[in-house]
This record gives C-alpha cells, structure tokens and sequence, in this order.
C-alpha cells in the first residue's frame, strides 16, 4: 500500500506522465514535411514569377538565313494595330496621323547591336523616299530616353521617336525581339514585318510592297 500524508498535510502531487513518443515522433515528422515542401514550392514560385512575357524581355534578335523566314507577310485587309505614346521630343507620336502615308515602324533600342547596325539603312531609305512621302517612325523599347536622345541626335536622325518604357506597345503588336520592323500601307494595312536585322535587299523588298 502506497504511504498515506501525515495528518495535516496534503498529498504530494502525482508524477507527471510521460508524453507518448509516438507523438515526438509524428510532430517531428510534420516538421520536416513541411520544410521539404518550403524548400521545393519557393524556387518553383520565384520561377513561375519571373516568367513574364516574352515582350516584355526583349532581346537582340538575327534574321533567320532564309529571307522567306525572316520576312513575314501578313493577309490583305489587316489593320495595324493603335499606336499612340509620347515621343523622345515630348511630342505625341500618333500612327493614326500618318493615315494616307506608306510607314515604317521600328521597334529598337539604344543596347541593341543589330538595331544600331541597321539604323543607316533606315535613314538612307527615310532620304531616298522622302518624294514618296515614306514615314519613318521609331519605338525606343525597354530604354533610357536620355541615351537614345544623344543617338538620334549623332546619327542625324529626322524621324519621330516614341518611347515605349515598359514595352506595353512591343507587346501589343507582336514584336518578340530587336529589333522589329513593320511595314504599312498607306490605307493603314499592315503588308509585313520583319524579326531581326534589317539587310539592304530586306528592306528594299518590302518598302516596294508599300510604296506602290
């Protein structure tokens, strides 16, 4: 028989009871699982985070070796899509306003290689057609206006420059890469476009399909 307490005093409290290790075991367990999950689901969602759209990361682009490829036509009748952003100059630069004018839009930037090889064919072809009325219009995408301010000003650009900061235009029109360039009617339907570095025999092609 258990030893009873001296009159007068209560009993001493009974020994705690001992925590079931199978429940050590399974809190522990619980643990690790979640940590592994932490460890696998947080990269994954860093990931999936990054992946914006492609526009949105352009990147300096080649043309494909085959012009048939690097020459892209479009159906009759499709419209260009609105082009409406605020030049380098702090003018406004509308696409609408050159309605009745054969156009050529080009996405670039300063930090692309390929857009600044290709910028003299550009100018050449802005003199050489200047009777035909072309209009040459220039998108800086994915860049510092200051830059491209002192580019166009050394090359002796004469042509409009939007800046399209967050590439939200580039990415409405379909443009992937630098640089892109698009070729429109005068009735403001698009006739081709181009991903990649405009060569001579390129753009002399296609400025005919414009022109007329």
């Amino acid at each position: 028989m258990a030893a009873s307490a001296p009159p007068g005093q209560s009993p001493p409290p009974p020994p705690p009871s001992p925590r079931p290790k199978g429940r050590v075991r399974s809190g522990r367990l619980l643990i690790l699982v979640v940590l592994v999950v932490v460890a696998v689901v947080l990269p994954a969602g860093a990931a999936l985070l990054d992946r914006r759209d492609p526009a949105t990361r352009l990147e300096p682009r080649t043309p494909p070796s085959s012009a048939s490829t690097a020459v892209q036509t479009y159906p009759p009748g499709t419209p260009a899509p609105p082009l409406r952003l605020q030049g380098l100059d702090g003018s406004e630069v509308d696409l609408a306003a050159l309605r009745g004018r054969p156009v050529v839009v080009n996405f670039w930037a300063t930090w692309c290689e390929p857009c600044v090889r290709e910028f003299p064919l550009l100018r050449q072809a802005a003199a050489t057609h200047r009777q035909a009325d072309l209009a040459v219009v220039g998108v800086l995408t994915n860049d510092r206006p200051a830059a491209a301010r002192e580019f166009v000003r050394r090359l002796d650009a004469t042509w409009p420059v939007a800046v399209d900061a967050t590439a939200a235009t580039a990415a409405a029109w379909g443009a992937i890469g630098l640089p892109h360039t698009y070729f429109i009617r005068p009735d403001g339907t698009l006739a081709s476009h181009q991903l990649g570095e405009l060569t001579k025999a390129s753009l002399d092609r296609q400025l005919a399909e414009i022109l007329g």
